[in-house]
């Protein structure tokens, strides 16, 4: 089973303004990689490595 934490302790502070930021159609912060999370790799950043997903098992 994959470690999920790292989403959701991210996600405490900052779940509520990403949910009336998308009701509201403007994203005006920054919370995407641990909202929206991507496969490893396709972001460069340092945020973007350490929230990838690795494979379908840590996704579902």
């Amino acid at each position: 089973m994959a470690n999920l934490d790292r989403f959701l302790e991210a996600q405490d502070q900052t779940f509520h303004t990403a949910l009336l930021e998308v009701e509201q159609g403007k994203k005006r912060s920054h919370w995407m990689w641990y909202v929206f999370p991507q496969l490893i790799g396709l972001g460069h950043s340092e945020t973007a490595k350490f929230y990838g997903i690795c494979d379908l098992a840590e996704a579902t």
